[in-house]
């Protein structure tokens, strides 16, 4: 149940998996370096996975990674930032137009991207790549790895120094980015 407290011998992904689970949100493994679910992890968008399922999970597969599934079901929207296709680009543009993004908690992703994690807005914020170059917005029916899972190029993913889930607020998504996110639907 979520509450316990993980063993000081278990392997930090699955601390972090417990720890998350604990928040609240909806985690399913990951297959290390791939950035798929191990699991048809589609059920774990209407129900949160057991304590005892999560330790099942990183037995089987202990060298794997942690996702949590986006949307209503962990109170989560996460924009995901790629540079590498243009994403900062793309954001500072928005900003430009519309307004900053609010601060949140936010991660670096092992490739160099960024995730900004917003709450959820309470009712469907449907999951889409390519909102603009370089930008996906992670909502209901999406999946995103989060820290201290290793991406495919080796490198680790990490919270942003003061900006991890307890260290700070989830933002309200703000209303101009669901704007655009619907636009490109």
């Amino acid at each position: 149940m979520p509450g316990d407290a993980p063993s000081k011998t278990e392997n930090p992904i699955l601390t972090a998996a417990l720890a998350y689970l604990d928040r609240g949100w909806s985690v399913v493994p990951v297959i290390a370096r791939a950035k798929r679910p191990h699991i048809r992890w589609e059920a774990f968008q209407h129900r949160l996975a057991t304590p005892e399922q999560v330790r099942g999970w990183f037995r089987h597969w202990p060298d794997g990674n942690v996702s949590v599934v986006t949307g209503a079901i962990s109170g989560l929207v996460v924009l995901d930032v790629d540079p590498r296709h243009g994403g900062e680009q793309s954001l500072a543009n928005l900003e430009a137009k519309h307004a900053k993004l609010p601060q949140t908690v936010e991660s670096v992703t092992g490739g160099g991207g960024r995730h900004l994690f917003f709450a959820h807005p309470g009712h469907e914020v449907h999951n889409r790549a390519g909102i603009l170059p370089g930008l996906d917005l992670r909502g209901d029916g999406g999946v995103i790895v989060l820290p201290p899972s290793v991406h495919p190029s080796g490198n680790p993913y990490r919270w942003r120094p003061g900006h991890a889930p307890g260290d700070f607020a989830l933002a309200p998504m703000p209303d101009w980015l669901e704007h655009e996110h619907r636009e490109a639907n």
